[in-house]
């Protein structure tokens, strides 16, 4: 599959809305998270410095300014490393304790720099915590003293990196998990369709016998499958019965046709001049509708596979050697040349009889819808391996839009209409070589038409499947018999 088709198929496209259907919502869910929890943490860092400021006041209030000093060199001795910040300052601005340098009272909450810490370089290397700024609130106490308490957002910075780091990996898991999930969707529908054209596939190559497997799952596709097969069993059964029809009409009427013209030879024996005329043209009409049903009874065996037990190793450059001498005459006779082009090629594995009716029918075709004077070649050889025949020749040809109704039974072209033949000469040359897993082709002769069957080479006959032989013939040959 090229990338074009790979990107156009349904099983890609089941593929990417279901990745980006499932990535999207998880990615929403995961960003939505990031954002309340970074709320969370700023807020969490708010509440805890405005808890510690109040702490601070409510000391001022009960034991006064001696006792929040006390207060705040012990709690700046007890942090190693600091993230707590505290500064108290009299009312003329003069630093009384704390671990920050005097600043101008301000109240209300703030963020101090990391300038404001270390005025002559970033940070300490000791202190990582004091790479990074301060969350404040400054409060006024009762003789204009300030109280200023501080927190460093290292935490919750960290915490921020760590939910980032746990987003991007969530983002990634997510969308693997979005590519498995929609590889393993699309690959699963894929494999029911495939069922589903390997059953149609097989039954076009004319297994009607073959059904579109169920899972027992109850669903869609089940569903489907099930009516698929209910239609399949109808339309064999309606096959079957037109086909048992067909074949008992032809056996019912070939007898009492037989007897008739038994008859009508004793009754021209019998006659006079005066009707013999007559009686000649009636055995020359059922002579064509005894060779009409022959042609169709023959025609049902072969579509039936019952020939393939007679099958053996056969030459086709004997066979169209054998039958080019025996119509060469006939060709001649109508004013037209027939000439045989055979190279080696390998024996392959068929019904001889009916390979040989097969060119015989190719080759009457040409002389019967050719006028005189044309050149009809018959060859045989090889290509990339496997025996290809030929039946080319020069006359006027037919139409393009013609040549995919030629095959059918009883169909005939306008321009053949008055020539004899029952539309079936071709017909059968379709069943024999669909007998022999052969292609039939027509390509312009330029003048004239080609009519190729192409076999396969002993290599592919073990290899081929049902998928290659139920393709459809891109072409049709040659003009009906």
């Amino acid at each position: 599959m090229s990338a074009n088709s790979f990107f156009r198929s349904t099983g890609f496209r089941l593929f990417a809305w279901y990745a980006a259907v499932f990535g999207a919502s998880v990615a929403i869910l995961l960003f939505m998270v990031y954002w309340i929890t970074l709320a969370a943490l700023d807020e969490q860092l708010n509440d805890s410095v405005e808890r510690e400021t109040q702490v601070l006041v409510d000391l001022h209030r009960g034991r006064g300014l001696d006792s929040v000093e006390r207060a705040i060199q012990l709690r700046a001795e007890e942090l190693r490393a600091p993230r707590r910040y505290y500064l108290l300052q009299d009312k003329h601005g003069k630093r009384i304790a704390g671990n920050l340098p005097p600043m101008k009272a301000t109240e209300g909450e703030m963020v101090l720099p990391v300038s404001f810490l270390y005025p002559d370089r970033r940070s300490k290397a000791e202190d990582p915590a004091g790479a990074y700024p301060i969350v404040a609130q400054g409060r006024r106490l009762g003789n204009g003293e300030f109280l200023l308490v501080g927190e460093s957002r290292y935490r919750a910075v960290k915490a921020h990196e760590a939910i980032l780091r746990a987003l991007a990996w969530g983002i990634a898991i997510t969308v693997l998990l979005a590519a498995g999930g929609g590889a393993a969707l699309g690959t699963g529908f894929l494999r029911r369709i495939e069922e589903i054209n390997r059953t149609t596939r097989s039954i076009m190559d004319g297994d009607l016998s073959k059904r579109v497997p169920t899972r027992g799952g109850d669903d869609e596709m089940d569903h489907l499958a099930i009516n698929l097969n209910a239609m399949l069993d109808r339309i064999q059964g309606l096959m079957e019965s037109l086909k048992r029809v067909s074949d008992d009409i032809a056996h019912d009427l070939r007898t009492p046709l037989s007897r008739l013209r038994h008859q009508l030879e004793a009754a021209r024996e019998k006659a006079g001049a005066d009707g013999e005329p007559v009686i000649e043209q009636s055995i020359a009409d059922v002579d064509a509708i005894l060779e009409t049903f022959s042609a169709l009874l023959r025609i049902a065996q072969i579509e039936s596979g019952a020939r393939r037990a007679a099958f053996s190793d056969v030459s086709l450059a004997q066979i169209v050697s054998t039958v080019s001498e025996t119509y060469a005459p006939v060709a001649e006779d109508s004013g037209q040349r027939l000439k045989a082009v055979v190279d080696p090629t390998p024996t392959i594995h068929g019904d001889r009889e009916l390979l040989t009716q097969m060119v015989a029918n190719l080759i009457e075709n040409s002389i019967r819808h050719c006028p005189a004077g044309v050149d009809i070649t018959v060859s045989v050889g090889q290509e990339a391996g496997a025996p290809v025949v030929r039946v080319a020749d020069t006359g006027p040809g037919i139409l393009a839009a013609e040549r995919d109704k030629v095959f059918r039974r009883f169909y005939r072209l306008e321009a053949s209409r008055t020539t004899p033949g029952s539309g079936l000469g071709l017909a059968l040359v379709k069943a024999v070589a669909d007998l022999h897993d052969a292609s039939a082709e027509l390509s312009d002769n330029n003048p004239g038409l080609r009519c190729t069957v192409r076999f396969h080479s002993a290599r592919d006959d073990g290899a081929r499947t049902n998928s290659a032989r139920g393709a459809p013939d891109t072409q049709a040959p040659h003009a009906t018999a």
